[in-house]
């Protein structure tokens, strides 16, 4: 079991932020060398990949923070 992705809505977070965040609570900022994913409503940092796990369920902090945790 591991945190696979940390991702944060951009209605939320500026891109700015979200790296502050990742480095103060001890995150990766890139995934071998593989900068943040960006889409329309989120930054998504991997942390391990995808295909370590099977199964994945999404944790959402209070701060709107989600953390998708595989096993």
């Amino acid at each position: 079991m591991g945190i696979q992705s940390v991702v944060f809505p951009k209605k939320h977070f500026t891109l700015k932020e979200a790296k502050v965040w990742i480095v103060k609570n001890g995150y990766k900022l890139s995934f071998y060398g593989k900068p943040v994913d960006v889409t329309k409503t989120q930054y998504r940092f991997r942390q391990t990949s995808p295909k370590k796990y099977k199964n994945y369920k999404i944790t959402t902090l209070k701060n709107k923070v989600q953390l998708v945790v595989g096993y």
